[in-house]
């Protein structure tokens, strides 16, 4: 992997950790506005990811992230190239409202969004 896609990695990593932190396990935002602005860092670098196998590599290994929002976020993003691996994730964080309250209500969105062929990979996710 090149400088600028380790760079592109890091910062890519960096955006999903804060908005964890933002949004906690149960994705409850009270700042929309650094919501939307780590977002919008977060589907940039996303882009740029998916352009290479190595970006790719490092997007699909952020779903094993202990953080709900970081797997969600990365899951979502390798529904565009691998949605075996990707929709596990998914389904997990779908199946425990309780535990990830809106989380697992975006995690449905996403899903039933892809399957109806109408999620864009390169857009935010249904409801965020």
């Amino acid at each position: 992997m090149t400088d600028d896609g380790a760079t592109t990695v890091t910062r890519a990593r960096q955006a999903l950790e804060q908005m964890s932190d933002l949004v906690g396990d149960r994705g409850h935002i009270d700042n929309s506005r650094r919501w939307d602005r780590l977002v919008d860092e977060w589907l940039a670098d996303r882009r740029e990811l998916a352009g290479t196998a190595e970006g790719r590599a490092a997007v699909t290994e952020l779903m094993g992230d202990p953080r709900p929002a970081v797997r969600l976020w990365s899951a979502a993003a390798v529904l565009s190239w691998d949605p075996d691996a990707a929709r596990p994730v998914l389904v997990a964080i779908r199946d425990f409202p309780l535990d990830y309250d809106l989380h697992s209500i975006t995690a449905k969105q996403t899903l039933l969004a892809f399957d109806a062929g109408e999620l864009d990979p390169d857009g935010r996710l249904p409801g965020t």
